[in-house]
């Protein structure tokens, strides 16, 4: 079995629901207390023996997260340790990205998870105790939900049912379902 060996810690994989055999690895640096992060898009391409890294975005803090769009291919977003959320598009070259960073979350952004109802709009959980609703059409956060008493570890949409999601906090809270 081929094996991707990443410079820094392994945090998040997901698989690209456009293409079976490409996938986004999010890793951080010194376990995401300090220092830097990447990015890396790999395919696991079945007719070849060897894992092949198509692009990789450094961030300057650790990445945690990372949710690939569920309406445009060559898009993805990625939970960073700084509280930023980086939208990146493989479609371009490496300078051109990432194409926005919204950065409304106060401490580190934990988890991503894209709506694969809706398909435009993703949660981010954040360790400020909030979970915030985005779309990539707009400049800021749709809202805010600040029902934890403490982090928020991730965050995740109901695939039945567009508006339902849940989140797991260090409160104690193991899900806590809520409409958007």
């Amino acid at each position: 079995m081929p094996v991707f060996k990443t410079p820094f810690n392994g945090y998040s994989v997901k698989f690209s629901p456009f293409y079976e055999s490409r996938l986004a690895v999010a890793t951080s640096q010194n376990f995401g207390i300090l220092g830097n992060g990447r990015v890396h898009v790999i395919d696991l391409s079945p007719t070849s023996p060897v894992i092949n890294e198509i692009i990789a975005y450094d961030t300057a803090d650790g990445v945690y997260d990372v949710a690939w769009s569920e309406s445009h291919d060559s898009v993805l977003v990625a939970a960073i340790a700084d509280g930023s959320i980086k939208i990146y598009d493989t479609a371009l070259p490496p300078q051109s990205n990432p194409l926005r960073s919204f950065k409304e979350h106060a401490r580190e952004v934990h988890g991503l998870d894209y709506n694969p109802t809706r398909r435009d709009s993703f949660l981010s959980a954040s360790w400020d105790d909030s979970v915030k609703l985005w779309t990539l059409d707009r400049p800021a956060s749709i809202r805010t939900f600040r029902e934890h008493a403490y982090c928020v570890y991730s965050a995740s949409w109901n695939p039945k049912h567009a508006d339902v999601f849940a989140s797991a906090s260090g409160d104690c809270t193991g899900m806590d379902p809520r409409a958007a």
